[in-house]
């Protein structure tokens, strides 16, 4: 969003919860009490959320995104989403004249923090010509992968493969402690070596060994 601010973009935002997030500035950016209501003037609508059920919502529910988004708008999905219900909201925005773009985002926490993450494209193409000034604004370097859903597939077999890394790594850093070497050492062994990946970089400062235990234990089932 800041970025857009930065290149004069005219954004309205609403957040689920309600209220503005800390870091609207009610200076740069219009509140709107409705997603429904920050939809209604705008040319391009992006929901970013954290899970299927909730794009649902914010998109086809009570006050939502299609109750007051214009014909000829474009809306794009940012989120992690089902292929399946991402072609279920894409074909209720149709029949109202708006185009979908499934764009989920990928690259971590750090990157969303710079402004340079990954988006993952499928749609139509003159959605996506439609959505490329905002995109190189933000900084998103945009790979298309083809038709609606695809995506969004894709992003779900990113994330297995993030996983099963993490869980790789767990694995390595168990029979290190078998072995009797220091974790924290062996960590930073592998991030020196042949054998790091993005799951070894893309982490907090601090104990990365505690970190790395902590998202083995809290991520759900694939």
């Amino acid at each position: 969003m800041a970025k857009l601010l930065e290149a004069d973009y005219a954004v309205t935002v609403h957040d689920a919860v309600g209220k503005p997030p800390p870091a609207v500035s009610p200076a740069a950016a219009a509140w709107a009490p409705s997603a429904a209501a920050a939809a209604a003037h705008a040319d391009t609508v992006i929901t970013c959320l954290p899970t299927p059920r909730a794009v649902a919502v914010a998109v086809a529910g009570e006050g939502g995104v299609l109750t007051g988004i214009r014909a000829g708008a474009c809306w794009i999905d940012l989120s992690t989403n089902d292929a399946d219900e991402l072609c279920r909201l894409a074909a209720l925005a149709s029949a109202s004249g708006v185009d979908t773009l499934d764009a989920p985002v990928t690259g971590g926490v750090h990157k969303a923090a710079t402004g340079e993450l990954a988006v993952l494209v499928s749609g139509r193409a003159r959605s996506l010509r439609r959505a490329t000034p905002a995109a190189r604004v933000r900084r998103l370097q945009g790979l298309y992968l083809g038709p609606l859903g695809q995506a969004s597939k894709m992003k779900v077999i990113t994330n297995m493969l993030a996983f099963v890394h993490l869980v790789a790594a767990g694995e390595a850093l168990m029979l290190a402690g078998r072995a009797g070497i220091d974790l924290k050492e062996a960590f930073e062994a592998i991030k020196a070596s042949s054998g790091n990946s993005f799951r070894s970089r893309d982490r907090e400062p601090g104990d990365p060994v505690g970190q790395l235990r902590h998202r083995l234990h809290s991520r759900p089932r694939l």
